[in-house]
């Protein structure tokens, strides 16, 4: 008996149907949209926006969180400053904030040509004042380090009497409105802890060092935390 003969399916039977084929037509572009984005995105990551990419970064490993200008005034104790300074991009902690300030009443002058290293504010032709705001346990009267060859220090936003007579002028200068805390100061450690380029200014139970000659970068992050840790270490109280 002979078995019956395989029956020929035409090749338009194997067809997907026309809702089918806009399916897979419609899958296909959204994978391809998707791509393009996301080529995109990383593009513009590595790019344009590398050194906000490099900062967040840093922040995100570390525990800090990134702030932009929009998210209120600068942290204290720039607050009290008129005109205030404005924030260019701040990172913080519940110890110590890193800040970059624009101040309109001294804007220092700073360029670079290194697109990772260069500041936000560079970008808009102008410097910016880098900053490390840290927490301490004792209370100042605005006091500080100020670095004798700068022409600009962020220690000249505030109010403050230079004493030249205490201690050698060839690094740093005192600058407070107390003596007694100036001399403190002047008899601590810090003028052989701080880098000739740093500034120091203690005012009220805040720290601040200010490194605006470098990059605002995490290299420079991670040795002004350091520093700071290392002048907390060795605070006197501001008494003579």
């Amino acid at each position: 008996m002979m078995s019956p003969a395989p029956q020929i399916v035409p090749p338009l039977a194997a067809m997907p149907s026309a809702w089918t084929s806009t399916l897979i037509l419609l899958t296909l572009i959204i994978i391809f949209a998707a791509s393009v984005a996301m080529f995109w995105l990383l593009i513009e990551r590595w790019t344009s926006r590398r050194y906000w990419t490099a900062l967040a970064d840093w922040g995100k490993g570390q525990g800090f969180r990134i702030k932009s200008d929009e998210d209120g005034p600068p942290p204290a104790p720039f607050d009290v400053i008129t005109p205030p300074p404005r924030v260019q991009v701040c990172l913080a902690n519940s110890v110590t904030t890193l800040a970059q300030l624009e101040s309109a009443a001294h804007p220092p002058t700073q360029q670079s040509d290194d697109p990772l290293h260069a500041p936000p504010a560079d970008a808009a032709g102008a410097g910016a004042w880098n900053v490390l705001v840290r927490e301490i346990e004792t209370t100042w009267p605005p006091t500080g380090l100020r670095p004798a060859p700068a022409r600009e220090s962020m220690l000249d936003l505030f109010s403050l009497t230079s004493f030249p007579l205490l201690g050698s002028t060839e690094r740093f200068v005192v600058y407070g409105t107390e003596s007694t805390a100036a001399v403190a100061l002047s008899r601590s450690a810090a003028r052989g802890l701080l880098p000739p380029d740093i500034g120091l200014l203690l005012v009220g139970r805040k720290l601040i060092l200010e490194f605006s000659s470098r990059p605002f970068d995490s290299i420079e992050f991670e040795r002004m935390i350091v520093l700071a840790n290392q002048l907390v270490n060795h605070m006197p109280t501001p008494v003579a």
